[in-house]
């Protein structure tokens, strides 16, 4: 295999803030990749940056609020074969500590969601098969492949981790 077959993918991180009355914190994507998408705050990692400190990092930055007693839950794999710029290898946290006014930014407008309706006609398509599953207290590894389309889940392999 040369270099140029071997896949690459871009750390992010993403983090599921729960309150205790059952609501999980997401939003609306205003600007970047997934525009228009509904999302859990989140992003690239910052040089010398690990999954966990961005994932905090970015819960602030999107959202005004400062998390503690973060988890690890997932880790996923996303791979688009026609636009593999956007191949993603994503670093699932969640917690329920938190702190600060929840606030919109220019990258995200934020908002408690129940966790037995999420939107997920407005989510990336992988989130039907995790997403639930992560919030009900699972720890995931997974892989989703898209189609052609770019918007569809044409494969995925998710399993206990």
């Amino acid at each position: 295999m040369s270099e140029d077959d071997r896949t690459t993918f871009v750390p992010v991180c993403v983090m599921l803030v729960r309150r205790a009355d059952d609501h999980v914190l997401l939003g609306e994507k205003l600007t970047g990749f997934g525009a228009g998408q509904v999302v859990a705050p989140g992003g690239h990692l910052e040089p010398g940056e690990t999954a966990l400190e961005a994932a905090v990092r970015e819960t602030h930055e999107e959202t005004g609020l400062t998390v503690a007693d973060v988890e690890w839950r997932a880790a996923l794999t996303f791979e688009f074969p026609t636009r593999p710029a956007w191949n993603l290898a994503v670093q699932v946290f969640s917690t329920s500590t938190y702190a600060g006014e929840l606030t919109a930014t220019s990258e995200l407008d934020p908002w408690w969601c129940p966790v037995t309706e999420l939107p997920l006609e407005r989510m990336w398509d992988d989130d039907r098969y995790w997403l639930a599953r992560v919030l009900s207290g699972e720890r995931l590894r997974g892989r989703f492949v898209y189609g052609t389309d770019n918007t569809t889940v044409a494969a995925a392999d998710l399993n206990p981790a």
